[in-house]
This record gives C-alpha cells, sequence and structure tokens, in this order.
C-alpha cells in the first residue's frame, strides 16, 4: 500500500514538473539554438582538416563529441554561458579554416559531392530531431531549466518549437514541392480519389502508434502532460491527421498555389479561434467529459500545423526552383556567375552563385515571419496549444533562421573547397580534358565536396524511427530510474548513454542501408 502510494505521489510529482511553465523570450530560444549551428560549422572544419588522417567510426566519434555533447551540454548546465560557447566555437573554426587554406590540401573522407541533395536540408532537418530526443528525456531531469519546458497558455520556449519544426521539416521534402507540371493534371476526380486513398493508408501506421502509445501510457501508469495535446492524443496522431488533410489538399489545389492556401487557412483558424470562443474552451479548465472535449488541444490545433505545413511546401518549392536550372553544372566554377556593378564611378565584379541568392531569399523569409511574428504576438498571443497564427509564424522565423545559418555554412564549405582545392587535382583535370565524358565527371567528382555529417545522413535516413526510438528510451529510463532525484553528474551520463544508444540505432540501420518506413 505504501508503495503504491509512493508511486503515485511521484507521478503526481512528475506531472506537475513538467507543467504549469510560463516559457522564455524568443531571443532566449534563438540563443540556446545557435551553439548547436556553430557546433555544425565546427565539425565540418575540423573534419575537412582531419579528414584524411581518421577513419569513418573515429570520424562518427568526433561528429558525437562536437555536435551531440554540445547540445546535451547547452539544453541544461551550460545554458548561461550560450553567447561565450558561440564565440568559442566560432574562434576554434576560423582557426580550422586558416590552417586548412595555409596547407592547401583537400580532404576525401566524409565528403560528397557538391551536386548531390542540398547538405543544409539534412542538417536541418537532423537537427530538428536531435534536439527534440535530447530535450524529451532532459526535460524529466532538473538540469534542464524550466523555461524551456513547454509553455502552459502562451510564450516561446525551445520544447514548443519541437512538433511545429517537425511539420516544417517534413514540408521542406514533400514530393508535392518538386511539381512543376505546368498543365492541368489529368483525371481531377481519380486523383483526388487515388490521393486521398494513399495518405489514408500512409497515415495507418502513425495512428496505430499514436493510440498505441495511449493505451501503453495508460496501462503502464506513465506520466502525461494532459494540456499538451489532450488526454489521449498525441505527437503520431497530430503527425498522421496532418498528413491526411494535406494530402488531401494538395491533390485538389495545386502546389504552386500552397503559399496561398496555408495563409488562407491560418487566417481563417486564427479568426475561429477568436471570435468563437474556441481560444477560451480549449484554454479552459472546463472538464473533458468526452472524446472531444478530453483531446481538445489535439484536434483543435491541426489546421494549424495544416496551413505551416503548406507554407513550408512554398518554401520548398522556392528551394527547389532556385537550385533547378543549374542541375546539369558540375563545377563550383560553372556555378559561380559574375555580376558588374557602376557605383560613383567605379567598377567592380562581385562572383554569386545560386546558393547564395538562395541565402539572401531566405534571410528575407525569415525577416518577413518575424514581422508576422511580432504582430501576431501584439493582438492575437503566440499559442503551442492552439497552434495559431503567432505560434505558426515563430516556428517560420526559427525555420527560417536556422536554414539561413546553415546554407551559409554550406556556402562557406564550397568556397574553402574550391579554394583549397590542390594543383594535382587541376593537373588531373587538365589531363583528361580531352578524355571521354565519364572520365571528366569522375574527375570533377573527385576535386569537388560539400561536407556530410555521417550522423545527420544516419538520423536522415531512418527520421521516425530515430524519434520512436527517443520515446521508447524515454519511457524506458523514467520507468527504471527517479529523475526528480538524479544528481546533475548522473543525470548528464544518463542523457549522453541515450542520445549514443539513438545515434548508434540509426548509425547501424544507415551503414547497412536498411530503411524501415512508417
Amino acid at each position: 500500500m505504501s508503495s503504491a502510494w509512493n508511486k503515485t505521489l511521484y507521478l503526481q510529482e512528475q506531472e506537475a514538473f513538467v507543467s504549469g511553465h510560463g516559457g522564455t523570450t524568443s531571443r532566449e530560444v534563438i540563443y540556446v539554438i545557435m551553439p548547436n549551428i556553430c557546433s555544425i560549422f565546427l565539425t565540418t572544419t575540423t573534419v575537412g582538416l582531419l579528414g584524411r588522417v581518421i577513419n569513418k567510426n573515429i570520424r562518427v566519434l568526433l561528429e558525437f563529441i562536437l555536435i551531440i555533447i554540445p547540445s546535451i551540454l547547452c539544453c541544461t548546465i551550460l545554458s548561461e554561458y550560450l553567447i561565450t560557447i558561440c564565440c568559442a566555437m566560432m574562434a576554434i573554426s576560423i582557426v580550422n579554416i586558416l590552417v586548412r587554406i595555409n596547407t592547401s590540401t583537400v580532404s576525401n573522407s566524409g565528403i560528397k559531392s557538391v551536386c548531390s541533395r542540398r547538405p543544409f536540408i539534412t542538417n536541418f532537418r537532423a537537427l530538428g530531431n536531435i534536439i527534440t530526443a535530447i530535450c524529451i528525456l532532459a526535460v524529466d531531469f532538473h538540469i534542464f531549466p524550466r523555461k524551456f519546458a513547454k509553455t502552459e497558455v502562451y510564450g516561446y520556449s525551445l520544447m514548443d518549437t519541437g512538433v511545429g519544426l517537425f511539420v516544417l521539416m517534413n514540408a521542406l521534402v514533400a514530393p508535392e514541392a518538386k511539381d512543376f507540371t505546368p498543365t492541368a493534371r489529368i483525371g481531377f476526380i481519380h486523383t483526388i480519389s487515388k490521393n486521398i486513398k494513399y495518405s489514408a493508408r500512409s497515415s495507418i501506421p502513425l495512428l496505430i502508434l499514436g493510440f498505441g502509445r495511449s493505451v501503453a501510457i495508460e496501462v503502464l501508469g506513465y506520466q502525461k502532460h494532459v494540456t499538451e495535446y489532450g488526454v489521449h492524443w498525441n505527437f503520431f496522431i497530430t503527425l498522421a491527421f496532418v498528413k491526411l488533410f494535406t494530402s488531401s489538399i494538395t491533390s485538389t489545389i495545386n502546389s504552386r498555389y500552397s503559399l496561398l492556401s496555408g495563409i488562407w487557412i491560418l487566417g481563417m483558424h486564427e479568426y475561429i479561434l477568436s471570435t468563437k470562443g474556441l481560444k477560451e474552451w480549449v484554454l479552459s479548465d472546463t472538464p473533458r467529459n468526452d472524446f472531444v472535449s478530453a483531446n481538445r488541444e489535439g484536434i483543435i490545433s491541426v489546421p494549424g500545423y495544416v496551413g505551416l505545413y503548406l507554407i513550408g511546401v512554398a518554401i520548398s518549392r522556392l528551394i527547389h526552383s532556385t537550385y533547378r536550372n543549374s542541375q546539369a553544372q558540375n563545377s563550383l566554377q560553372n556555378k559561380y556567375r559574375t555580376l558588374n556593378i557602376k557605383l560613383f564611378g567605379y567598377e567592380f565584379d562581385v562572383g554569386y552563385n545560386k546558393s547564395m541568392i538562395l541565402c539572401i531569399k531566405l534571410s528575407l523569409i525569415s525577416a518577413q515571419t518575424c514581422a508576422a511574428t511580432l504582430f501576431c504576438d501584439s493582438y492575437f498571443r503566440v499559442s503551442r496549444r492552439l497552434a495559431n497564427a503567432g505560434y505558426c509564424m515563430w516556428i517560420l522565423t526559427i525555420g527560417g533562421m536556422i536554414s539561413t545559418l546553415l546554407l551559409l555554412i554550406e556556402i562557406i564549405c564550397d568556397i574553402l573547397s574550391y579554394a583549397t582545392t590542390d594543383v594535382e587535382c587541376t593537373e588531373k583535370k587538365a589531363m583528361h580534358k580531352s578524355s571521354v565524358k565519364h572520365k571528366q565527371e569522375s574527375v570533377s567528382d573527385k576535386c569537388e565536396y560539400s561536407y556530410s555529417i555521417e550522423i545527420f545522413e544516419a538520423v536522415n535516413y531512418n527520421g521516425l524511427v530515430f524519434f520512436l526510438s527517443s520515446n521508447l528510451l524515454t519511457g524506458v529510463i523514467n520507468m527504471l530510474v527517479r529523475t526528480l532525484y538524479v544528481n546533475q553528474l548522473r543525470a548528464l551520463e544518463i542523457l549522453i548513454a541515450y542520445m549514443a544508444i539513438n545515434i548508434f540505432l540509426v548509425l547501424l540501420l544507415y551503414r547497412k542501408q536498411v530503411q524501415i518506413k512508417l
């Protein structure tokens, strides 16, 4: 009886520990994300410098030390020293660049051709997954600042960005974003029914995971944050319904209109929330008597995530259209163009490429969504529970900022790779100039590289598996360890071991080329 009472009391303490928080400022959320971006820059420059003298296993260990461990530390015990950490990482990265320029060598290890898919999208998606995985366990320990925990009503926090960024990340790699077909679709009704059936079938595994998680929580007596999604609702169910609705919309309306569709849905969602009393109902303490009232947060937030997804598709279309006309260009020299500028009687040339143009576009999008966030925050506030317009604009601001900085890192690495290409490589190109085409492409691929982080590739290769394993391990750890009473050092050890297991699992699947699609 005493043991059961103690377990019930501890469960109540856990629920209280993760509930009722007001978040922090938007600036602090950006500050805690910045070291993760700086760690990617540090890793790419370090691997580029040491690539020839380390094997792939040592390189993965180096990636874990330079990316995963700093992410854990910055979310926990070093959360008050974020600016100092960023400055230190940038300083070391600059030293790596200077050393590499002086040695003038290009490394083949851990680097892929610049003609492959854009590394900044890979890094963005993996980084979002990794930060989310760290936070869902770290929040149960005292070393995780409460200001980063999910907000109860309104406000900004690190954990609030998780589900929003996940929806945005899915939109960036959505197949409909690559649809540039100029002609109308043939078989309109047939296409709609086919896409709805396909999306319904693909949503079933997510629904099974979602309701299976709810049943497991009830059976095992695991703590739950009711105001996060509701009593039975959770992240997987939200993803399933977003997938179902967005597939239906994009099969009815061409994806070129996804921006207008997304803005219209967010506008109508905010209008209904504000004028029909839904906002007050969702945020109130009214009884949860039936399925709808019990899961009002999850149900009401779906339109917001659908609108966010469609705007994400529009951003993805912008990215693909920027590179669309330059896919056949294989060399960095051909990718760069020159702009002639005349200013105050002086004339000079400025070199640029598609990535630089895209970087400017993404920064402008981020600035526009930031202005929209401030406007929405003034009139409607920002609420994760509602997934209202302010929240969606905030997610687009964060996503735009991260993608802009990651693309800037990619541009720097491309320039560095081109600038440090050794003479031997240049001579090989000249020797093969008169040879057959495939030999020229072979030499080009050996000489032109863009950094690829294997841990990120592995996480993206089985993204949902990584997230599912993180949730399962979080549950197991919480059942075996009383996280509220764990000291600081022990908590860090658990978090590092937990992330090591998650990374090892997806890395093993990636190297075996086993992809599990749910």
